[in-house]
């Protein structure tokens, strides 16, 4: 486990754009669009403002991540630019504006491996700050913040460090956990309880599904859909194979639920299931208010939905992006929404290190972590009271990773992050780690992927 630090990257380059090189501004952002464009112009350098780009140019400078849009659009919108700029040798930079939460660094550290012949960079910056951009493209920064005196501050992977071996009695009463009946997220929530204690709400889309009496008890899927195939011939119904599958599924979560909700009350908590679609903002609201009036006030919240489209980049549709965004983007902001932050002494972000190196075929999955990594960030600045905790995980040994995944990862030389492993560093780290270690890569060994 490494702590993510944020240093001075000093003079290093990515890049290099000489006066003369044709260069194009993307105009979803026109103020700052045509700063920039007349900053470059007066220094040498052939610029043109363009609604989308030709791919034509020797660099791109995509201002669609500082448009005031929705998280949605704004991601949706850099990306199908960047598609659209792809060049042999050319420099794309995608410009995220400080003061929105962003994840375009998530699309960048991607868009590097899948496009290995093109230079793509994300900055992060002020609205309006056309002569930090200008100095960038001087520079040849790479990722990172560029701030207000013109410095690159860029991320890495800190020194190994181990888990506190001690946690301290949790101020936090009552936990929200998105996501967290079922999975690895479950197997964080359980451990959570064993140290914490208080109230554990799970909130996840599965419905606790209850078990048929005339069914005898298994935790397989293929012995699960053999009974329910016999028992529709006994009953003379006609079942598709898709919908005998479905309803397999679905016993087995409802018995996950059940399950995990019942290895909870083993440790002393409290513990409620909450059915819930957090990219629903009416069905958070309302479910949320009535947690608490029946549980007291969310005082911990552990964020660890999400759902995967993996595709490569140039293969991406809009309504693949969306169904990524909507648990984790979506959830997140619908859940501060609905809860005062201020409230909150503890909060845990489930990312992934995709966002953090970024990884082929998840463009929006790296976007929608890496955005929840910027929201952490800023939640740890506004709320100095909290423990504010964003966990980069690598690939578990189960949850999204199946024996197929599991495989691919072993022949990469990878190894899987234990579930019994895992939860004990979350538990850990959100409980008695350092304040100022914000982000945390777990499962280091990605890096080299």
């Amino acid at each position: 486990m490494r702590p993510v630090v944020w240093r001075n990257a000093g003079s290093q380059t990515a890049f290099q754009l000489r006066p003369g090189a044709s260069i194009e501004v993307t105009n979803a952002n026109p103020d700052l669009a045509g700063a920039i464009a007349g900053a470059l112009s007066d220094l040498g350098y052939d610029v043109q403002r363009v609604s989308q780009p030709s791919g034509s140019a020797d660099g791109a400078i995509l201002t669609e991540g500082t448009a005031s849009r929705s998280h949605e659009d704004r991601h949706w919108t850099a990306l199908q630019a960047a598609k659209a700029a792809r060049r042999n040798s050319g420099v794309i930079i995608l410009l995220q504006g400080a003061e929105l939460f962003s994840g375009l660094e998530g699309l960048s550290r991607t868009l590097r491996k899948e496009w290995p012949d093109t230079q793509v960079c994300a900055w992060t910056i002020a609205a309006t700050a056309a002569a930090q951009v200008v100095h960038g493209i001087q520079q040849g920064y790479a990722d990172g913040i560029i701030t207000s005196s013109g410095e690159l501050l860029s991320a890495e992977a800190g020194v190994s460090i181990a888990p506190p071996s001690s946690v301290p009695t949790a101020k936090t009463s009552v936990w929200l956990i998105t996501g967290g009946a079922r999975g690895v997220t479950a197997a964080c929530a359980i451990e959570l309880a064993r140290a914490a204690g208080g109230t554990i709400l799970l909130a996840g889309r599965s419905a606790e599904t209850p078990w048929p009496t005339d069914l005898p008890p298994t935790d397989d899927l293929k012995t699960l859909r053999g009974l329910l195939v016999e028992r529709s011939r006994q009953t003379g119904q006609r079942v598709t194979p898709a919908e005998i599958d479905r309803t397999a599924r679905n016993l087995l979560a409802g018995n996950e639920i059940r399950e995990t909700l019942e290895a909870i009350r083993a440790t002393g908590s409290r513990t409620a299931y909450i059915p819930l679609d957090a990219g629903d903002i009416d069905a958070v609201a309302d479910v949320l208010r009535d947690a608490q009036q029946k549980f007291g006030a969310i005082t911990g919240w552990v964020h660890g939905a999400g759902v995967l489209a993996d595709k490569l980049a140039m293969d991406k549709t809009e309504s693949e992006l969306r169904r990524v965004f909507s648990p984790k983007v979506g959830g997140l902001m619908n859940i501060l929404a609905a809860i005062d932050p201020v409230q909150l002494r503890h909060i845990a972000f489930f990312s992934s290190a995709a966002a953090f190196f970024g990884n082929k075929g998840q463009a929006d999955y790296a976007m929608a972590n890496a955005l929840l990594a910027s929201a952490g960030r800023s939640l740890a600045q506004s709320l100095p009271p909290a423990r504010v905790k964003v966990f980069h995980w690598g690939p578990w040994a189960g949850g999204m990773v199946d024996s197929a995944l599991a495989g691919h990862f072993e022949a990469q030389g990878i190894p899987l992050i234990p579930v019994d492993e895992g939860a004990r560093i979350f538990a850990c780290e959100l409980l008695g780690g350092g304040q100022d270690q914000i982000e945390l890569v777990v499962g280091e060994a990605w890096a080299t992927s």
